[in-house]
């Protein structure tokens, strides 16, 4: 799916954070964020020097660049500093789904409500905005921790993709795939807000 300007210029606001579309000028702060060992501890893809965290940047500016997908940048509406990225993907305007993933966020700010209120903004984005059928997730199996979080917000868990990524060192992840159709949004975007209710009090 070609994305339009429109599309490319889409600027999404919640209560804690801004996804602003991903621009040149955040290469730097994002690039240093991610070079964490602690975010790719169970993920399929491995950073482990300030190089590696650009190239990740680089290749997502030209998936923007190219019309492929839609990355932003996770601003902190307090502090205006970058604490993460994510990315609509997979797009397809014939069958009308797509994926959310490419979610690397600060360990800072893990265990708060930005990685919820990230994924509020996404999928009611995908559904509401872009008419979506179906919204997806793909995890790494040894990712238990990004499982219980799209499980927590009413994902169904749908199938394993076996033996389907390798990393750098060798070691092979089974994917789990998560998928949310459009009758369950409205439970599942209720369900969302329960839980950022409960976490803003």
């Amino acid at each position: 799916m070609s994305i339009n300007q429109a599309m490319a210029n889409t600027r999404l606001e919640g209560d804690t954070i801004i996804l602003e579309p991903l621009e040149p000028g955040h290469r730097s702060a994002l690039a240093q964020l991610l070079n964490d060992p602690a975010i790719w501890q169970f993920t399929w893809r491995t950073v482990t020097n300030l190089e590696e965290a650009e190239a990740l940047v680089d290749e997502a500016l030209l998936a923007r660049a190219a019309g492929k997908q839609l990355p932003f940048a996770i601003i902190d509406k307090r502090s205006g500093r970058i604490v993460g990225t994510s990315r609509i993907a997979d797009m397809s305007p014939v069958h009308r789904h797509a994926e959310i993933g490419y979610s690397w966020l600060s360990p800072s700010v893990w265990r708060t409500p930005v990685n919820t209120e990230c994924k509020r903004l996404l999928i009611a984005y995908c559904f509401e905005e872009l008419n979506a059928l179906r919204v997806q997730f793909s995890i790494s199996h040894h990712n238990e921790r990004s499982q219980r979080a799209v499980e927590r917000i009413g994902a169904v868990r749908e199938g394993v993709l076996r033996r389907a990524r390798v990393k750098p060192d060798g070691s092979i992840h089974d994917v789990v795939i998560y998928g949310i159709v459009d009758g369950e949004w409205p439970d599942v975007r209720e369900r969302i807000d329960g839980l950022l209710g409960k976490q803003y009090v």
